[in-house]
C-alpha cells in the first residue's frame, strides 16, 4: 500500500481548532481538548447557544482546576445556515475544523422497549446514513464557499459519508474514530496475551466501520474483511499474539454515550498529532474520501497513508468496500449515490414505513426529516417519547 500524495499545507505550531457540535462526543472532545497543551485557542460552535455556553464554561473551568490554561470561546452556529458557517470561518481562520454535528446520535433507538428496539437494531447502521451525510455536505460546501485552507476532520459516519462526497468533490481531509477504536483494544488485548507493555505493541489494521460492531463479541461468526498485523519491536507477533481471535475476544464496554468518550480520545491522539513536526502512527476513517479505515503518519505537515508490507493501496482499499454490504451499504455510484442492501431496506419499510433504497448527497435532508419523524411516530406508538427520554439520557 502506498502513501497518498499530500498537499502542502502545514500547520502552525498551537494551531487554531474550531469544534463543531457540543453533543455526547463533540463534548467530550472538548473536555480533552480543554487540557491538551498542544492545541491553540479552541472555538466551540453549536446550534444550542445556553448549552454550548455551559459546557464551554465546564470544561474551561475543570482544565483550570487540574492545572491547564486553555484559550476556549463559544459561538452559536446552525450548519442548516452554512452561510453562518462560511462567514465565521472567513472571520476567524481555523487551522482544524472538527465537525461532530448530526441529525442523531446512534444509540438513540436502544431508548425503545426492548423489543421495539431489537427489531429495528437488525437494520444496520448505514440504513441510518440520511441522518449522518446531509450536515458533513453542508459543512464541506460552507467550507468551500469560505475558500478554507485548512484541515477538516469528521466524525458522523466517515467510512461510508466521506467516500460518498469524494465522489463529488467534496471529501473532508479525514475521519475520526473506528478503526482507531478497534486497533486501540487489539493492542491492548495483544499485550496482555504476549505479557508486554501496550507501549511495545504496535497494530496495522485496514478495517471499515463495520467491524466495530462484530469485533470483541465473543462471537464465531462471520467478520467484515480486515488486514491485521501485531508487533512488538520490529518483529510481527500476529500468530503468537493470538491471530484472528484478537478481533473475537469479548472487551466489554458500556452502553450509549459513554463509549463516546473513547472515540474522543482516539480524535484528541488524532489532533495532538497534527499539532507535532514529527510523525505520529495512528489509524483513522476516510483519509482522502477513502472508504473505511487505515494506517497512517500525521505530522503538522498534514495526514498521509501507511505503506504496508504485502498490501497494495488498490487491495487496502478493496477490503474496505467489501466491508461497506456489512455495514448495509450494497455500493457507492460514481456520482456518490449510496445504495443500500434490500434486506436493510426492508427492516425500515417494515418497521418504521421508510422506504427507500438508494440515497443521493443532496436528498439527505428530506430523506432525514422523513426518517426521524417515521422513528418518533413508531417510538409513541411503544409509549416513548424519545426526545424526552434522549433528554434525560444525554449529558447536560
Amino acid at each position: 500500500m502506498t502513501p497518498s500524495t499530500d498537499s502542502d499545507r502545514r500547520l502552525p505550531a498551537f494551531p487554531r481548532i474550531m469544534l463543531i457540535g457540543l453533543g455526547d462526543l463533540g463534548s467530550a472532545v472538548l473536555e480533552f481538548l480543554a487540557r491538551e497543551p498542544a492545541a491553540g485557542p479552541i472555538l466551540a460552535a453549536s446550534r444550542d447557544g445556553a448549552r454550548g455556553e455551559r459546557r464551554v464554561n465546564l470544561a474551561r473551568a475543570g482544565a483550570t482546576a487540574q492545572g491547564f490554561t486553555p484559550s476556549m470561546r463559544f459561538a452559536s452556529l446552525d450548519l442548516d445556515r452554512p452561510d453562518e458557517l462560511s462567514e465565521l470561518v472567513a472571520h476567524e481562520q481555523p487551522d482544524i475544523v472538527l465537525s461532530t454535528a448530526t441529525r442523531q446520535t446512534w444509540w438513540l433507538p436502544d431508548l425503545l422497549p426492548p423489543e421495539e428496539a431489537a427489531r429495528l437494531r437488525r437494520a444496520r447502521f448505514g440504513a441510518w446514513l440520511p441522518l449522518h451525510l446531509g450536515l458533513t455536505l453542508k459543512l464541506m460546501r460552507a467550507l468551500r464557499a469560505a475558500g478554507y485552507r485548512g484541515i477538516s476532520l469528521t466524525a458522523p459516519f466517515p467510512d461510508v459519508v466521506n467516500a460518498a462526497l469524494d465522489r463529488i468533490g467534496l471529501a473532508p481531509d479525514c475521519g475520526v474514530g473506528n478503526v482507531e477504536e478497534i486497533a486501540t483494544k487489539v493492542r491492548l488485548t495483544a499485550a496482555r496475551n504476549l505479557r508486554r507493555p501496550v507501549e511495545n505493541v504496535r497494530v496495522t489494521l485496514v478495517a471499515h466501520h463495520a467491524l466495530v460492531s462484530r469485533a470483541f463479541e465473543g462471537t464465531t461468526g462471520e467478520l467484515p474483511p480486515y488486514f491485521l498485523r501485531v508487533f512488538c519491536g520490529d518483529h510481527d507477533v500476529t500468530r503468537i499474539a493470538g491471530g484472528e481471535q484478537l478481533l473475537r475476544v469479548p472487551y466489554p464496554l458500556p452502553p450509549g454515550p459513554a463509549i463516546n468518550f473513547l472515540t474522543a480520545g482516539c480524535t484528541v491522539r488524532l489532533l495532538r498529532a497534527l499539532c507535532h513536526e514529527t510523525e505520529t502512527p495512528l489509524h483513522a476513517p476516510a483519509p482522502d474520501g477513502l472508504p473505511g479505515g487505515y494506517p497512517l503518519l500525521v505530522s503538522s505537515q498534514g495526514i498521509r497513508l501507511v505503506p504496508v508490507d504485502g498490501l497494495t493501496h488498490e487491495e487496502a482499499v478493496a477490503i474496505n468496500e467489501a466491508s461497506h454490504s456489512f455495514d448495509g451499504i450494497e455500493r457507492i455510484e460514481p456520482d456518490g449515490t449510496v445504495v443500500f442492501c434490500p434486506e436493510d431496506v426492508g427492516i425500515l419499510r417494515d418497521t418504521l414505513g421508510y422506504d427507500a433504497s438508494s440515497l443521493k448527497p443532496e436528498e439527505a435532508d428530506d430523506r432525514a426529516t422523513e426518517l426521524m419523524a417515521d422513528l418518533r411516530a413508531f417510538a409513541k406508538r411503544a409509549g416513548v417519547d424519545l426526545d424526552q427520554a434522549w433528554q434525560a439520557m444525554r449529558l447536560s
